[in-house]
């Protein structure tokens, strides 16, 4: 089902929709049942299956959000798909296109059963990727989130899933407690590491930030797992279910609600060279699912 970093035969990807099925008992049972017995949240994935935990446990047990991107559109109940030139570069400059964001439904082909982020070129020196946040739509405050997603090519390009309040991080009182920017993952290096970053008291001259270089091996091979286990008290990462990153300092933790985002992007001090990238699917940010406990 996951591309690497070149074409790849075509795997299905199994699905448990956890229908009522099998007898015409259970199929009396489901219809008899009263509206409120699906104990699931209105916000997650009938496609998710059912009794899922975060890869590597969590202190959240009940599962509030999901998004399979299993349709044929991206679902924007729960994500608006972002528009915007995104920054000037010395040799190129890099947007954000809802039209580099799609949903592939088909399970048995390349990127299949995905939400997948592609780099077109806009032209001679302007590049595109695609972002898609959930501000408004799926805010929370407390929670485990985790992604699962195969990150692009290193040729200028990296992937990035994060968390941000709605407010923005504007406010400035020396800690990230008002809201920060959480990088959950921007995988810059060519490494098999990442990036973990938190930035908060804005983007100017308060600026502060707090980060790690995260060992991450496969990091370039397939899809892993990414996840943050937010408390009050405390921010557990975890990559492919081993913690990567334990924060307990109170000025580092938000207390504001946040909400998920997905995004692929070119920029110059990322690994490679723009120019060198294939404009076709081996350039793709490739996302399996997002899931959120509480």
């Amino acid at each position: 089902m996951k591309p690497e970093h070149g074409p790849v035969p075509p795997v299905p990807r199994p699905r448990a929709l956890g229908a009522v099925a099998g007898s015409a008992a259970a199929l009396a049972l489901l219809l008899s049942a009263p509206a409120h017995a699906d104990p699931r949240a209105a916000g997650v994935d009938p496609a998710t299956p059912a009794g899922v935990r975060p890869n590597g446990g969590s202190s959240h047990d009940t599962l509030v959000f999901s998004d399979e991107f299993y349709g044929t559109s991206l679902d924007t109940a729960k994500w608006s798909s972002v528009d915007a030139a995104r920054r000037d570069g010395q040799y190129f400059d890099s947007w954000w296109k809802p039209s580099n964001v799609k949903v592939n439904p088909n399970p048995d082909s390349v990127n299949g059963g995905n939400l997948w982020i592609s780099l077109s070129k806009l032209g001679e020196t302007a590049y595109a990727t695609g972002e898609i946040e959930g501000r408004g739509k799926s805010d929370f405050t407390f929670g485990t989130v985790e992604w699962r997603a195969q990150m692009p090519p290193n040729h200028d390009l990296f992937g990035a899933l994060w968390l941000m309040p709605p407010g923005g991080v504007n406010g400035v009182d020396g800690t990230a407690r008002d809201g920060g920017e959480y990088d959950v993952i921007e995988s810059v290096s060519a490494s098999d590491s990442y990036s973990n970053t938190i930035h908060y008291d804005g983007y100017g001259a308060d600026h502060k930030s707090s980060s790690v270089s995260v060992d991450a091996p496969g990091l370039h091979s397939g899809c892993h797992t990414y996840s943050v286990e937010w408390r009050p008290d405390r921010m557990i990462y975890r990559y492919d279910g081993t913690v990567v990153r334990d924060i307990t300092d109170p000025d580092l933790i938000s207390q504001a609600p946040m909400f998920p985002v997905i995004s692929s992007e070119t920029a110059e001090w990322a690994a490679g060279s723009v120019f060198d990238a294939p404009l076709d699917h081996r350039s793709n940010m490739c996302v399996d699912y997002i899931r959120i406990w509480q």
